[in-house]
């Protein structure tokens, strides 16, 4: 391992021990619907939630025939189920007491959470490096997005969106790596952008700009009636398909109908019993909701009031991003390809989030490290720039605008619902958990790797 790499490491690994000790039990609807699902599907083998109702809140559930159901698409707690077994795993082992809270599963499964924003910081770094940034340029930009975003709040709960941002950008990274359409790349592209659908159902509209820039960068080397060509389209085709069965499938178990919308039977929410009525919002309020608040300007400057949904749009939660803004100027002159690829992708959830009857600043979430990576433009160019006045200057605008935006996010994650800002990091009682997954995992790890290396 280089020394670059064991920086990294080091840097990854304290990511995600801050994000493990900001995190919180499940204490609010959402994250409580996804629960009470993984909780019914180990527990009962079944997607009824009668009993786990309670976690709900009687807010995000759905009900049919007599009976309740979760309102949240199932890919989210599947995602949970190695989770929720390694704290059942610790129970079984009488190692219980590990937790000062019961049961144990509401601790061991946030550790999902944690790994999608730590991995979406992860592969944030690994873009900048595909497109030939600086070792130190890129873990700044990628320190700075682990704590100067919103990646930190999402990264303490159950919601579906630090998963969803990590599959979709993940998919992404793979894409742009992969040399056509004949690599495995390309294949870890599908896989990973399919499942993401059964995240959130918006990212399925991230094929047609994935398409257009497939073809616009020549990842098709032959003709598109090659017979390689055909086999790698049917098998995409296979994939896509695959993933969406299982949405169709979870949806026909629960309520004996094909469709999509897992949220349709949800009585609180009676707008999203269609893709239409969900999306009938003022898309221009919505808009200025989700960037600057400025019909609702005093959660801008009070941070006492900017917090749980009233948080302020990205720009003044995190100026970083009007940096990051200019940095797509550059951006584009050096790889207008991507960086068009980039702004449609941004552009796709943005429209479909202003237009949602309830917009919230989180729904855009999917788009963070997209909306973020341009920035690594900025400050390269201010690094090397030749004049120290142009250096001094920039890096102290940079400095002012990150220490405002890690203050901020450290505000609006800590004073979540639940949380007081009084007593901050309230996993730190959690530690022992923490610990003993970081052991199983660089134990499986090691196996893992000795394996392959005897397969090699």
């Amino acid at each position: 391992m280089t020394k670059q790499q064991k920086i990294l490491l080091i840097c990854l690994v304290g990511i995600s021990f801050i994000y493990y000790i900001s995190s919180c039990y499940i204490n609010t609807s959402n994250d409580g619907s996804h629960y009470a699902l993984v909780t019914a599907i180990v527990e009962k083998q079944t997607t009824v939630i009668d009993d786990y109702i309670s976690y709900t809140g009687l807010t995000d559930y759905s009900v049919k025939n007599g009976h309740y159901y979760s309102d949240r698409l199932p890919g989210t707690a599947l995602l949970l189920l190695p989770f929720y077994t390694f704290g059942s795993l610790l129970e079984e082992l009488n190692l219980s007491a590990l937790s000062t809270h019961m049961p144990i599963q509401e601790v061991t499964v946030i550790l999902m959470s944690n790994l999608c924003s730590v991995f979406g910081v992860y592969f944030l770094y690994l873009l900048l490096i595909e497109f030939k940034f600086s070792f130190r340029v890129s873990l700044i930009c990628s320190i700075l997005f682990a704590f100067g975003t919103l990646n930190w709040q999402e990264s303490t709960h159950v919601f579906s969106h630090a998963a969803s941002m990590c599959f979709v950008f993940a998919s992404f990274y793979y894409l742009i790596k992969s040399p056509s359409i004949h690599h495995r790349f390309y294949y870890l592209f599908v896989c990973l952008l399919s499942y993401s659908i059964i995240l959130e159902l918006q990212n399925s509209l991230l094929f047609i700009p994935a398409s257009i820039y497939i073809i616009a960068a020549g990842k098709i080397p032959h003709s598109f009636f090659n017979v390689r060509t055909f086999k790698s389209i049917f098998t995409s085709l296979f994939i896509i398909t695959f993933f969406l069965s299982i949405l169709i499938g979870y949806n026909y178990i629960s309520f004996g109908e094909i469709m999509l919308k897992s949220n349709k039977y949800n009585p609180e929410f009676p707008e999203e019993i269609s893709f239409f009525t969900s999306l009938s919002g003022d898309f221009f309020l919505g808009i200025d909701r989700l960037f600057i608040n400025s019909q609702n300007p005093e959660v801008i400057a009070n941070f006492e009031l900017g917090v749980k949904n009233d948080i302020p749009g990205l720009f003044v939660t995190s100026p970083l991003f009007i940096v990051s803004l200019v940095g797509f100027y550059l951006y584009f002159k050096k790889q207008p390809k991507e960086a068009l690829l980039f702004i449609t992708i941004i552009l796709i959830n943005i429209f479909i989030a202003a237009f949602h009857k309830t917009v919230l600043v989180r729904h855009v979430f999917t788009i963070t490290p997209f909306l973020f990576l341009p920035i690594a433009f900025v400050i390269d160019t201010i690094l090397k720039h030749e004049s120290k006045i142009i250096q001094f200057s920039g890096t102290t605008l940079l400095a002012s605008l990150s220490l405002f935006s890690i203050i901020r996010i450290y505000y609006v994650t800590h004073t979540y619902w639940g949380r007081e800002i009084s007593q901050a990091f309230p996993f730190i009682k959690e530690l022992p958990i923490y610990f003993t997954f970081i052991i199983l995992l660089g134990i499986i790890t090691y196996f893992i790797r000795l394996s392959l290396s005897k397969t090699n």
